[in-house]
């Protein structure tokens, strides 16, 4: 039998969110149409295909032909349930159905296609509202307005680590964070320190943080009162002086500053224009040039210093026409040379006694030792020079010439000609009129010294050559303790000086003075020791290199030594 189908649709009962699907009773719904069979509103039993498509024409079925037999038709109404499973996501979708008589081979496909409308429920289930029960977070898509979290109370659990926070975060904050967060953090307040971990850029910190990377000026009282507290480097301050060694030959001090020197020249260090009570000046003469302090105009120096005009001399009971003087470092064992008499003398006893040292016959007017006494030279008036290794006891002749001679602390080497006392690196020779010294073991003689009044006769030095001890031909014994800077007359009688002798560090020399007109000639002993309460009176102190000196303002303009090593010499 062929018939010709007509189909309208009464209504449909669709449960389905257009935005997204809520199913609360599953997938299924009730579809109800209307039917006509050739004209006539259908009665009876027919089978029908239902399919789902998201286009009214043409396209691809989304889900069926899903077949529904033997459905009763009254009056060409019919009723059906449909289940195509989560096929609306709120998008358009029409139904392509099919029919047939019950038992016919083959189903007609009615055109148009149907399209699926809500029902007034189905559009009130469009806002959720209606929803009860537990909805699968799988079903939800889209992005929940802010109105969906005020007043939400209850705890979320935000695992994912690419979660990101923009806004303003207001409210009680005595909740617990777990992880990493990141991000400006610059609206926090009431963060407790030690929940911080990390460290903090400098200007996040307050202006008066002391920060360890940079200069400090701690204006308030500061108590370290553990033991184990560490420090290192330099600390300057009031009774806190930290060392800066240096390399010039001129400094400025500050006070609460030490100064370790360096150089090889004679450097000078002058005080402080102005300072207070208690203000530190620390000098450690490293450098083999020594050094000497400077003060300013007013400014004194009260202490035990020694000074070549403290010394007095010592005449040893001897007499005659002497033209040289050496001695051991100590000054204990001693050498003399001269005109009245062949050969050296030597004397054991600071000069007290003297004899005659082996079988030098010839007359000798230069005289050398080393600082232990045991290895001699000698120069005779033909300028022949002679060395003994046993102090005398036995001599030979060894190559050169010279009119006088000094040699090495150690006596491993002799220079005619010029005064030296220390390794050899400090030489001096002078003239008549002149005196100058050599830093370079005699390539050159650059140092050009002021020498005391009068005709130069005899110059003798220190190691470092900053002590020096001239003698003037009918005129006084000199001594200066800053490279010629200041000469302080030792004598106060004119004599023809002859030859000088000055131990390593400057603190013992001796003189010869020699027989001419009515003027007796002898040898001369000196030693210079600190003497207390010398003062330094708008002139300097000094010290050569291993001398050393803390010097404390005690007002007034008026500074002292609080402590001192080696030698310290005031002029």
């Amino acid at each position: 039998m062929k018939s010709k189908f007509g189909f309208f649709l009464f209504y449909a009962f669709l449960a389905f969110n257009p935005v997204g699907l809520v199913f609360a009773q599953g997938t299924a719904f009730t579809y109800q149409g209307r039917l006509n069979d050739s004209g006539n509103t259908a009665n009876g039993s027919y089978d029908l295909t239902f399919g789902l498509f998201n286009t009214n024409v043409n396209g691809t079925a989304l889900a069926g032909p899903l077949t529904n037999s033997a459905i009763a038709v009254s009056n060409g109404l019919f009723i059906v349930t449909l289940d195509f499973s989560n096929r609306f996501d709120g998008t358009p979708r029409w139904l392509e159905i099919g029919v047939r008589t019950n038992g016919a081979s083959s189903f007609t496909t009615l055109s148009p296609r149907q399209p699926l409308t809500p029902t007034p429920y189905a559009i009130f289930a469009n806002s959720a509202s209606n929803l009860t029960g537990t909805l699968p977070a799988a079903q939800l898509a889209g992005t929940l307005p802010a109105s969906a979290f005020a007043g939400y109370t209850n705890t979320v659990a935000l695992t994912n680590a690419n979660n990101l926070f923009a806004g303003t975060f207001s409210g009680n904050a005595s909740g617990n964070f777990n992880g990493s967060f990141l991000g400006n953090g610059g609206g926090l307040t009431n963060v407790n320190v030690t929940s911080l971990t990390g460290v903090l850029a400098d200007n996040q910190l307050p202006a008066n943080t002391a920060f360890v990377n940079s200069n400090q000026t701690f204006s308030g009282a500061n108590s370290f009162t553990n033991f184990n507290n560490s420090f290192q480097g330099s600390f300057f301050g009031n009774g806190l002086v930290g060392w800066i060694p240096t390399n010039g030959t001129a400094i400025q001090a500050a006070s609460d500053h030490g100064y370790l020197l360096t150089n090889s020249q004679l450097v000078t260090i002058t005080l402080p224009a102005s300072a207070n009570p208690g203000d530190i000046v620390r000098i450690s003469g490293a450098g083999a040039g020594g050094w000497q302090v400077k003060e300013n105009s007013g400014q004194t120096i009260l202490g035990n210093f020694a000074s070549y005009g403290n010394s007095s001399p010592v005449g040893l009971p001897t007499s005659g026409n002497y033209q040289d003087v050496a001695a051991s470092l100590d000054g204990t064992r001693m050498y003399a040379v001269g005109n009245g008499f062949s050969g050296v003398q030597v004397s054991a006893d600071s000069g007290h006694t003297w004899n005659q040292a082996g079988l030098l016959s010839s007359i000798c007017q230069s005289v050398a030792c080393s600082a232990n006494g045991q290895i001699v030279y000698a120069v005779t008036t033909t300028s022949t020079i002679f060395k003994s290794t046993n102090a005398g006891a036995a001599w030979s002749s060894i190559s050169g010439s010279a009119a006088t001679i000094s040699c090495t602390a150690d006596g491993s080497q002799f220079f005619p000609n010029v005064a030296c006392s220390g390794n050899g690196t400090f030489q001096a020779k002078f003239t008549s009129s002149n005196i100058s010294v050599s830093t370079n073991g005699g390539a050159s003689f650059s140092v050009v010294v002021s020498p005391p009044p009068g005709t130069l006769a005899c110059l003798a030095v220190s190691g470092d050559c900053t002590h020096l001890v001239a003698g003037v031909s009918n005129g006084q014994l000199y001594g200066s303790a800053n490279l010629g800077g200041t000469w302080t007359p030792i004598t106060n009688t004119n004599q023809f000086w002859s030859g000088a002798w000055m131990s390593q560090d400057g603190s013992k020399f001796a003189g010869t003075v020699s027989t001419t007109g009515g003027t007796t000639g002898g040898v001369y002993d000196y030693a210079v020791n600190a003497v207390p309460g010398t003062i330094s009176t708008n002139s300097t102190i000094s010290g050569s290199q291993g001398a050393a000196v803390e010097l404390q303002c005690i007002g007034n303009n008026q500074w002292m030594p609080a402590s001192s090593s080696a030698t310290i010499w005031a002029y």
